[in-house]
């Protein structure tokens, strides 16, 4: 039995408008996560590369985009946890639940300036992991099996 690793996350909430679709490795070869929360008019807004902060820990990898950003009274970000996952082949998908949170982040010129600096918001999300190759890698495989004959 393969042990592969997921690189595509896809999850909802029950509202149905809260979305997260995250890959590790895209087509550009970096993380991609493209999140839409609120409302049906909210727009999905992508974040790439290095906007995208991935930390393993014990419970889970946690994925954080900063989401808005001031100079000045703060700033908010979108972290979702997402679990060990081990797939048996390319084609299994495994489905799960967890927990995003919208994290408020106070600002040195917020008012009040002492207290708590940092308010949660938790969304319940489901969703699915699987494992995608990208379009340079679904392209590039034939032609480097030939280059390599």
């Amino acid at each position: 039995m393969a042990n592969i690793q997921p690189n595509r996350y896809v999850l909802g909430g029950k509202n149905g408008f809260d979305k997260v679709d995250y890959e590790t490795s895209s087509f550009i070869g970096q993380p991609i996560l493209v999140l839409t929360l609120g409302s049906p008019t909210s727009p999905a807004r992508q974040f790439t590369g290095s906007q995208i902060r991935a930390v393993s820990t014990e419970i889970g990898t946690l994925v954080t985009v900063t989401t808005d950003l001031t100079i000045d009274t703060g700033s908010k970000s979108f972290s979702v946890l997402i679990p060990s996952i081990t797939l048996t082949n390319i084609s299994d998908h495994k489905a799960f639940t967890t927990e995003a949170i919208v994290t408020s982040h106070s600002g040195p010129n917020s008012i009040p300036s002492t207290g708590v600096h940092e308010t949660y918001h938790f969304i319940p999300l489901k969703g699915e992991a699987s494992f995608v190759l990208a379009a340079f890698e679904s392209v590039l495989g034939p032609l480097a099996k030939e280059t390599n004959k």
